[in-house]
């Protein structure tokens, strides 16, 4: 067994702003969409996700890999999504096995409305408190973390069911 390498105080202090943060923001957004839209932050994000598509529709893994979520947990969200007229499910032509998600009429109305005020949420929360270059420093930092998580994602097994 290896010995942890301890954060200093100063590594230390900074992962807890991190942290802080990443709550501070998704509580924000949450409130934002729950309060003014009736949308949780993961109904949001299958909407964007499917509005985004080549006509507005997508398979089930694909939604997967698109939104780094596993199968389960996908799978969980478009069935609460599809009770609520969110999106449908439809049967893959040629592929018994093979689900395709849509975004129905009421998806898109409710994501047509909820967008403005999200944005706004985002450019108050994030973008407003930047000064020149951060924006900058921060894109190039946070393209090393993701690349390298890339890099022990691929190491790991992939869900093939999604």
């Amino acid at each position: 067994m290896t010995t942890p390498r301890w954060l200093n105080e100063e590594e230390q202090q900074l992962w807890r702003k991190v942290l802080a943060f990443v709550r501070k923001m998704e509580r924000t957004l949450d409130e934002t969409l729950l309060e003014n839209h009736e949308l949780t932050s993961s109904e949001y994000a299958v909407l964007v996700s499917l509005s985004e598509a080549n006509g507005q529709e997508m398979r089930l893994r694909d939604l997967c890999h698109d939104l780094d979520w596993d199968r389960s947990r996908t799978s969980h969200q478009i069935t609460r999504m599809d009770k609520k007229g969110l999106v449908a499910k439809v049967k893959c032509a040629g592929d018994a096995r093979g689900v395709i998600v849509e975004i129905t009429p009421e998806g898109e109305r409710r994501l047509k409305d909820a967008v403005p005020a999200h944005v706004e949420t985002v450019r108050n929360l994030i973008f407003e408190p930047m000064e020149k270059g951060q924006m900058e420093v921060l894109d190039a930092y946070f393209s090393a973390v993701l690349s390298s998580q890339a890099c022990i994602d691929e190491d790991s097994k992939a869900d093939e069911d999604c």
